[in-house]
């Protein structure tokens, strides 16, 4: 039979792995700078990753013409956008949640077949009982 402290363990450990989903969730996001065109150009993308903040570091930038200024917007906004997935991307592994829901359900089934050999037992005892006292 599938034991209480089985059960207990398992479902222990598949509540730490949901607090550490959860905790990585909550994790506060820091803003992200990033620069092109030799620091003549800044992008800042908030916490929420949209451009928070564009600035020409110096406005001579600006007499560089459309082709250089796109190109290099481009690139801060994709160094910005480098730097933020790097950021977010944590050095603690991302729970497997296929393999806890894995064990939730193995849990929940042992369970149902515990109950049933429990309510079989107990059928069994209670005609056992209407049987002798009759």
């Amino acid at each position: 039979m599938f034991g209480e402290e089985a059960i207990a363990q398992q479902l222990a450990e598949a509540r730490s792995a949901l607090d550490e989903v959860r905790q990585q969730q909550e994790k506060p996001v820091q803003s992200v700078t990033a620069e092109s065109a030799d620091g003549r150009i800044e992008v800042t993308l908030g916490p929420n990753g949209r451009v928070a903040k564009f600035r020409f570091a110096e406005e001579r930038v600006l007499k560089e013409g459309t082709e250089f200024l796109e190109a290099e917007i481009a690139k801060a906004v994709n160094a910005a956008l480098d730097a933020r997935a790097e950021a977010l991307s944590a050095d603690v592994p991302t729970p497997d949640l296929e393999a806890i829901g894995a064990a939730v359900a193995q849990i929940q089934e042992q369970g149902v077949r515990q109950m049933r050999d429990m309510t079989a037992h107990i059928s069994q005892v209670m005609a056992k009982l209407q049987q002798g006292g009759s």
